[in-house]
């Protein structure tokens, strides 16, 4: 179930069947298999490389590592792929985290990608990741690695991510009395400093989270450097962090090469700000208290994670709801005003997407389930559930 919602997130809008892409890191869960597309596999070792590595990993059947078709080690993209600008989409899943140099990775993905190509990664947020104790990445600690050319974690990098390692589930890190601060580290000092010695020791590669995000930090980040004039892409589309989960999806489009820093920069400002606002506003009244929900289909059906809640806090009063969505085509939305036996009315919708805003018409909501009575009347919708109802709802028509 979650690595079929991290596929559908990661090539939402993708022409797979047409498109020639490469993904980093298949390991053995390629996100896009062969039989679904043009896609090659690139990774920092060769296939028996990474098998011989993976040999002491008891959770890896290293014959199910896929076989490999560059090597990015040493050299950069486009040398370990023998061209610039080829392909129309790159997707990485969880390994944004371990690059020791974020700036001139994401250069190099851009340099192989044609005109308006896509990168989309998944990336942990560490609230919910055994990173949770550790400091978040901040600018100075790229621009660090940037000018230093990192092609391997730095001992920085190895014995922060072994000193602060904290074992934590992900239903212990989104229970709502969860708190990191009573967490302790799993390794000793001496465990983390022995992982560094061990980096040096013919030169081998110690694999690290080398960067540490929160969804909210990471963005923060992308956005400094495209200040500094190292950033060749604009926010495409990105899946908030849902419950249950932990993490976050993007998808960068590359920009025009002719764009000079400044518009870059500009383009990618405009494109955080549209991708942060994107929502669902509805005019909403009600006889209780309640925190309403909306489900949204963005091609998976309409399931839990892809839903958001609002609350309405005022009985008998119009209130605002707004529901953040992601910048995506959806299809339609699913509203549940409550979990029990309501009567509603709703004035208003406006769908805030990435053209602008886009009012629905109240005319053409639908009862769905559990609904006595609705009616449209003078721009305004008015609903009754049935008695005793636990899951009434109307479909939203796109």
């Amino acid at each position: 179930m979650h690595f079929a919602i991290n596929r559908n997130r990661l090539t939402h809008s993708l022409d797979l069947a047409n498109a020639t892409g490469l993904e980093i890191g298949p390991l053995v869960n390629p996100i896009i298999t062969r039989a679904m597309g043009n896609v090659k596999y690139v990774d920092r070792a060769s296939t028996e490389d990474l098998r011989t590595w993976y040999s002491r990993d008891d959770k890896i059947n290293v014959d199910d590592i896929v076989d490999i078709d560059y090597i990015w080690g040493e050299q950069s993209l486009s040398e370990a792929t023998g061209d610039t600008a080829q392909f129309d989409y790159c997707i990485a899943s969880h390994v944004i985290e371990h690059i020791p140099d974020l700036i001139t990775w994401l250069g190099e993905i851009a340099s192989i990608l044609k005109p308006g190509g896509v990168a989309c990664f998944a990336v942990p947020d560490k609230r919910y990741t055994f990173d949770c104790l550790r400091p978040l990445t901040t600018t100075a600690d790229l621009v660090d690695s940037y000018l230093n050319k990192l092609r391997k974690p730095s001992f920085r990098h190895i014995y922060d991510h072994f000193s602060n390692f904290a074992e934590l589930d992900i239903q212990t890190a989104w229970a709502h009395d969860f708190d990191a601060g009573n967490l302790k580290p799993a390794n000793s000092p001496n465990h983390a400093y022995n992982a560094c010695i061990d980096s040096i020791k013919e030169n081998s590669y110690v694999d690290s989270h080398c960067s540490v995000f929160t969804e909210g930090s990471f963005f923060e980040l992308l956005e400094s450097v495209s200040a500094l004039g190292l950033l060749d892409f604009r926010v495409n589309k990105r899946f908030e962090v849902k419950p249950g989960m932990f993490e976050f999806v993007v998808q960068l489009e590359k920009l025009d090469s002719a764009l000079s820093p400044e518009q870059k920069h500009a383009e990618f400002t405009q494109s955080l700000e549209v991708t942060s606002s994107t929502a669902l506003l509805m005019d909403f009244t009600s006889d209780q208290i309640c925190d309403p929900k909306v489900y949204y289909d963005i091609g998976n059906g309409i399931n839990e994670i892809d839903s958001q809640v609002s609350n309405y806090t005022e009985v008998g009063q119009p209130m605002q709801l707004r529901f953040k969505l992601p910048p995506v085509d959806i299809l339609k939305f699913r509203f549940d005003p409550s979990d029990n036996e309501c009567s509603f009315q709703i004035s208003g919708i406006r769908w805030q997407n990435i053209e602008g805003y886009s009012p629905l018409s109240v005319d053409t909501l639908e009862p769905l389930n559990q609904i006595a009575k609705a009616s449209a009347i003078n721009g305004r919708f008015s609903c009754e559930s049935v008695k005793g109802a636990n899951d009434p709802s109307i479909l939203i028509p796109v």
